[in-house]
């Protein structure tokens, strides 16, 4: 059935009982809902023997029924609409369905989106949702086939903002890009598989800490423990053996009993960060500990197990690691690898950061008129840029540009001048660091 659906009150006729299931339901505008080429040109996008259903926006409710539709489509619609339609979609999932939303906004509608994003994602109510950015409703539909690949993870990792402090507030990491999620089902692979040795590999602001945490939120015991070698080696093997293996009291003049990472973690993770660090007297720690499963706290008589799971993170590449250290000791930490692809690769995890920064950077405004969005070329900007830095340069650049697009003042679209400079500032083309970092 094309053009706008309708519910028939009585029994359905066999004509109707006939018809396939809904491949693809689209909600829109009247005006786009009545348009007889827009039809046309979705039906190009349906499988032979499926169908699409364009419906008006004024069938959007609270309770909706969940959708028989493999995908459902937002077309250009105001984000506070998609509430009842996208806990019908998690009904349909809970219910065993693989339905997808695919919310489409114009770059007027980031801001909005990023307010959507934020309060489902607070209410852990984000699940089954792919994001698109386009000018118009003819953008969204050539754009359209990327986005028809169901989506088979959360959305949504909840993790602390501070990992081993106590109610500690939340924060979202986003999943929306089929890169992404595929990496987080492997990262399910591995926990549920015992996988007990990972080395994950990405760029500086790529998301290894949020990463790390859903391996050890899968796994499910024990605590998540994190160890920072750049901050915290010193090249010291028995201040390196007390930080990871802990100490017995009096181990040094005038010291108490010092529980170490491993056993503080017990046999939950223990997440090594900046682990290009590994090199001499932490090299000769962790071997003690790998070779056997166990290791000896500093001044202790008495070995302990090694029950906890060791998660490495790096932003070397993998050549980097292996120059760093003789292939022996290189070999020994023997981690299966997960490499994290880079931002500049994942187009609806930019969308999600762009929005929700500009939501959290909207709701700070006092003087200044708060920004709907960016504008199409800074958008092309963005979606262009090499983000050596990842997620954390993105959010820099759009933090300038916010200062500079307030203080300009004028319209409410964050414009390309203001992206530019934050470039500038935040993520240069060419710097003598791009060579160290891994690439995925």
């Amino acid at each position: 059935m094309f053009g706008i659906s309708t519910r028939k009150s009585g029994p359905a006729t066999p004509t109707l009982e006939r018809q396939p299931q809904p491949y693809l339901r689209i909600y829109a505008s009247d005006f786009h809902a009545r348009d007889a080429e827009l039809s046309r040109n979705l039906s190009l996008l349906i499988p032979e023997g499926r169908r699409h259903e364009l419906c008006s926006a004024a069938e959007l409710g609270a309770q909706m029924v969940p959708p028989e539709a493999d995908f459902v489509l937002s077309l250009l619609l105001a984000p506070s609409l998609l509430d009842g339609l996208a806990d019908a979609v998690l009904a349909a999932r809970a219910a065993g369905r693989s339905t997808t939303l695919i919310v489409a906004v114009t770059n007027a509608q980031l801001t909005a989106l990023g307010e959507w994003l934020t309060r489902r994602g607070n209410e852990n109510r984000l699940a089954g949702v792919r994001l698109m950015l386009a000018p118009n409703a003819e953008s969204a539909v050539r754009q359209l086939p990327q986005r028809l690949i169901p989506v088979i993870e959360d959305n949504l990792i909840r993790m602390p903002i501070s990992t081993e402090v106590e109610n500690s507030p939340m924060r979202n990491f986003y999943v929306f890009s089929p890169e992404l999620q595929a990496l987080v089902a492997r990262i399910r692979a591995y926990a549920a598989n015992g996988i007990h040795r990972t080395y994950l590999l990405g760029g500086p602001g790529s998301g290894k800490t949020s990463l790390a945490f859903y391996y050890y939120l899968v796994r499910n015991r024990g605590r998540f423990v994190s160890v920072n070698l750049a901050a915290e080696n010193t090249g010291d093997k028995a201040a390196v053996k007390s930080l990871l293996c802990g100490h017995v009291s009096g181990a040094f003049a005038g010291s108490g009993a010092r529980t170490g990472a491993f056993m503080h973690a017990r046999d939950g993770v223990c997440f090594i960060d900046e682990s290009h660090g590994i090199t001499g007297p932490v090299m000769e720690v962790l071997m003690e500990a790998f070779d056997n499963g166990q290791y000896l706290p500093f001044g202790a008589s008495a070995k302990q197990p090694l029950e906890c799971a060791i998660v490495f993170a790096t932003n070397r590449s993998w050549e980097t690691l292996q120059n760093s250290v003789n292939i022996d000791e290189f070999t020994r930490i023997g981690a299966a690898t997960l490499s994290v692809p880079e931002l500049h690769k994942r187009e609806e995890d930019m969308i999600a950061v762009v929005a929700t920064t500009l939501a959290k950077l909207s709701d700070r405004c006092t003087s200044w008129t708060q920004p709907k969005g960016v504008s199409e070329e800074a958008w092309l900007r963005i979606k262009q840029c090499r983000w050596h830095g990842n997620i954390r340069a993105l959010v820099r650049v759009l933090e300038s540009a916010f200062v500079d697009y307030g203080i300009r003042g004028g319209d409410t679209l964050i414009q390309t001048e203001e992206i530019d400079a934050g470039l500038k500032l935040w993520e240069p083309a060419n710097h003598h660091s791009h060579q160290l970092y891994a690439v995925a």
